[in-house]
């Protein structure tokens, strides 16, 4: 049985981020090492370190925007992650990982929402719950 993404939420750090439209992760990945010798009689590899990927969210952005802001975007030169959770499905399915956001903007127009958009990279695998 499929499930609904209706009840979805992101926390970052102790911070909900209300009125989420989309949130995509992915991209992870492992980066192959050949270690392929002239004894080799087939393609050899080893795994080498993991690429976490990529977390992207887009949101309606609330009022409170600059404690969001503040959650999100870390200080110039800070290298300590921020640990983030998805809880699907009101919590059937839930999803914890640490990242760095990279990116955040905001739009308006003329006759729509003030709408937000992230970009997180990950630093570590996905804990899935």
């Amino acid at each position: 049985m499929a499930l609904s993404a209706y009840n979805t939420t992101l926390l970052i750090g102790a911070t909900t981020i209300a009125e989420v439209t989309n949130i995509s992760v992915g991209g992870s990945s492992l980066t192959e090492i050949d270690i392929t010798n002239l004894t080799s009689t087939n393609k050899e590899y080893i795994m080498g370190a993991l690429e976490a990927g990529t977390l992207t969210i887009d949101f309606f952005a609330p009022a409170n925007y600059a404690d969001i802001n503040a959650a999100l975007n870390p200080v110039g030169g800070d290298s300590t992650p921020t640990t983030y959770g998805i809880g699907f499905s009101a919590g059937v399915l839930s999803a914890s990982f640490d990242g760095i956001c990279t990116n955040l903007s905001i739009s308006a127009e003329q006759d729509g929402a003030v709408t937000a958009s992230a970009t997180i990279k990950l630093t570590s695998a996905i804990t899935w719950s």
